[in-house]
């Protein structure tokens, strides 16, 4: 593992406006086995292991990064949107082609033993889930569920999910920006449960209540995810068309008032997971960074 300790001061250079929203201790360029090239991570809540996708190759693969042992998990798996519990089970996007050559998606999840369970079977309108503690929210074709991966009781969370470029809570369409000629992506909820971050295409990252009032300006960040419950990390990207050329972490104020540059500079950091403490994020090159936050 190379480690690279930087300056916070250096790394704070603002898109919006100068500010000190986290204060970095170090930052680890991982070592990855010849052959493996990271595409996009997510770090476990722990921060012990992460999961991945392949550039070259497909399914999802679990590193422990300590001792970067890699054990694939899923040989059709999607890293879009892939959660981990506080348990370390990953749940996950599977998808597969039909025999009518219809795409379907189910929703499994992989437990630290490695035992697999199908939450959705395979379908046809999969809108979105999310992961709260040892609970899953299921969106499938507009239909809400809670489902405990413990056997346990499962506990009802706000769930957002995208219908026809429409963001829904809890099934129902909020589309804080409105709905017409608008396309909404990656939408997630705060840990505390009172707001929901999105990005809206050609616009930009957004932040606004649960019920789809006051939204916010944000920055011009994708892939946004929460770092707690007053700040978000996303990516600001540029290409030509073809290929990346230059992209940024960026972590920013749900008030759209501040806004950090944390990134590395010889790198192209795309994608951020945060579990709080850690930012994973990879670059089009296939490297794998961990941010490690003071």
């Amino acid at each position: 593992m190379k480690k690279i300790f930087i300056s916070a001061m250096l790394l704070c250079s603002s898109v919006l406006g100068f500010a000190q929203l986290v204060e970095i201790q170090s930052v680890d360029k991982i070592d990855l086995p010849e052959g493996v090239s990271v595409n996009q991570a997510t770090i476990s809540p722990d921060g012990s292991f992460v999961v991945f996708s392949q550039n070259a190759k497909g399914g999802l693969h679990k590193m422990d990064l300590a001792s970067k042992e890699i054990n694939m998990i899923s040989a059709n798996g999607n890293s879009f949107d892939l959660k981990i519990a506080a348990d370390g089970t990953v749940v996950f996007r599977e998808s597969r082609t039909a025999e009518n050559k219809l795409r379907y998606t189910s929703l499994k999840a992989v437990d630290a033993r490695g035992v697999e369970t199908t939450l959705v079977a395979p379908t046809r309108d999969l809108n979105g889930f999310a992961v709260n503690g040892t609970n899953v929210m299921t969106v499938d074709n507009n239909k809400v569920e809670a489902k405990s991966l413990n056997g346990g009781a499962a506990v009802q969370m706000p769930v957002a999910s995208i219908r026809y470029g429409q963001l829904c809570i809890d099934g129902k369409v909020i589309s804080p920006n409105g709905q017409e000629g608008a396309s909404y992506l990656w939408p997630s909820i705060s840990p505390n449960g009172t707001k929901v971050c999105y990005y809206l295409a050609t616009k930009g990252c957004y932040v606004a209540n649960i019920d789809g009032s006051d939204p916010v300006f944000v920055g011009a960040i994708r892939a946004a995810k929460w770092l707690n419950d007053l700040t978000v990390v996303g990516m600001h990207d540029i290409d030509n068309g073809s290929v990346v050329t230059s992209s940024k972490l960026v972590v920013a104020s749900i008030d759209g008032k501040t806004a950090q540059d944390i990134t590395v500079k010889e790198s192209l950091a795309m994608f951020p997971s945060t579990n709080g403490k850690r930012i994973a994020y990879s670059t089009p090159m296939g490297d794998l960074f961990i941010i490690n936050l003071k």
